[in-house]
Formats: C-alpha cells, sequence, structure tokens
C-alpha cells in the first residue's frame, strides 16, 4: 500500500539503494558506544562516519538509533548500565534525530501514493518519548501530514479534535500505560475521528498486559508500514 500501485505494503523498491560498506549491527553498535562516550561531539562523529560509509538520514532516523536506543535499554535492563548512563545516551540519541534530514527518501523508496494525515498520540505519564518522535519523522518522510501530541489525557482528546480530520490515529504506549486509561482516550478518538484506524504501538505491545483489554481499536503494530497500510 506504500507504492504506487498501493497493493504491497511492505514492498517500497523504485530504484537500486545504495549499499553501506558497513552492517546495521555495526552501525548500531557504533552509536550506542558513541552515545556513552564522555565526549559530547561523539554521537554527531559517529553520526558523519555512517553517513560517510553509505547510510541514509532516513535509515538512521528509523532503523539504526531506534537499535541503538533498544540496546541501551537492554544493557540497563541487564544492569550492566546505570539509569542515568541510559537516559543520557538515549537523550544524545533523540538530539541526533532531530538534525537529521526528513526531506530526502533513500534510493529504493517512493512516497506515498495518496496524502494521508495522521495523528501521534503519546498518553500522559509517558516518559520515553523517541519512537513517537522517530514514528512522526518518518511518516513525515513518506509525505504524510503528521500531528504529534504528548502528554495526552482522554479529556485533552476533545480539543485535539476541533475540526481536523486524520486517516489514522497512532496511539504510541508505554508498559506501565493502563488498559483502562488507553481504553478511555480510543473511545474519545473514535467519537472524534469515527471513520480514522486507530492503531496501537509502542513499548505495551512487550507488555505483560492482555491487550484485548484495551477497547477499540483495528490493529496493533510496531512496524509503521504495517500502520500505514491499514490506512489506506
Amino acid at each position: 500500500a506504500l507504492t504506487s500501485s498501493l497493493s504491497q505494503a511492505d514492498s517500497l523498491d523504485a530504484r537500486p539503494p545504495v549499499v553501506p560498506t558497513i552492517s546495521t549491527s555495526q552501525a548500531s553498535q557504533r552509536l550506542f558506544d558513541a552515545s556513552l562516550n564522555p565526549r559530547k561531539t561523539a554521537v554527531s562523529i559517529a553520526i558523519q562516519e555512517l553517513q560517510a560509509a553509505g547510510f541514509s538520514d532516513f535509515t538512521l532516523f528509523s532503523e539504526i538509533i531506534p537499535a541503538a536506543v533498544r540496546q541501551l535499554g537492554i544493557t540497563w535492563e541487564d544492569d550492566d548500565l546505570s539509569f542515568f548512563a541510559m537516559t543520557l545516551g538515549a537523550s544524545r540519541l533523540q538530539i541526533a534525530v532531530h538534525g537529521l534530514s526528513e526531506r530526502k527518501l533513500p534510493e529504493g523508496m517512493n512516497y506515498l501514493s495518496k496524502k494521508l494525515s495522521f495523528l501521534i498520540i503519546v498518553p500522559e505519564g509517558t516518559q520515553h518519548t523517541l519512537g513517537a518522535i522517530i514514528l512522526g519523522k518518518t511518516l513525515r518522510c513518506v509525505g504524510a501530514r503528521v500531528r504529534l501530541e504528548i502528554g495526552v489525557t482522554a479529556d485533552r482528546v476533545h480539543q485535539i479534535g476541533a475540526g481536523e480530520q486524520f486517516d489514522g490515529i497512532f496511539i504510541s504506549a508505554s508498559a506501565r500505560d493502563s488498559a483502562k486509561k488507553l481504553s478511555e482516550i480510543i473511545s474519545n478518538v473514535r467519537y472524534n475521528w469515527s471513520k480514522a484506524k486507530v492503531i496501537l504501538g509502542g513499548g505495551i505491545l512487550n507488555a505483560p498486559i492482555n491487550l484485548n483489554a484495551v477497547m477499540g481499536t483495528d490493529y496493533e503494530t510496531n512496524d509503521w508500514k504495517a500502520a500505514v497500510a491499514q490506512c489506506f
């Protein structure tokens, strides 16, 4: 659904892509190491090196940086990294995301063949917003109109809803968000945008929670291509 034919959500081939000189795992490891380096410029230097190695800005912010952030989280969970170091490293990578261009798609990808409009909601109390920020940047890069709302309560949804229409509403929820809170937000989303697809993603999908208790969603995924395909 992301190609000109709108037929295959996972088929984005248009031109032969540039092949980087190092692997994606090596690239994410490079950024992981840089995020923990005492030098303030370490991340920006690593980004420049990876760009020179053939990684597009799109690949860096949509794949490589998220992998490095996940590695920070895993290392903290394994007690091999302090919470302060993990948070500082993630913050440095988040700053790097903002500095990467969302105006140019890499070779081998197409823009959306239909102009879609999305609302990304991060519920109130969610501490980590990098995933939602990256999602918004990714969607804008492929040609969508995106509105990102952080710290959203069920009541706040009604204020957002005044006079604006969306094709898809993405709820980026954390593992700590309760099914009750999310269901209340989604209920108000449905009230304001009855025709929009409501898609749940974020850390909650990997949490020990019964997702069936979250009422009102059309789809659950952390794959942005699969999510967008639901909205055509």
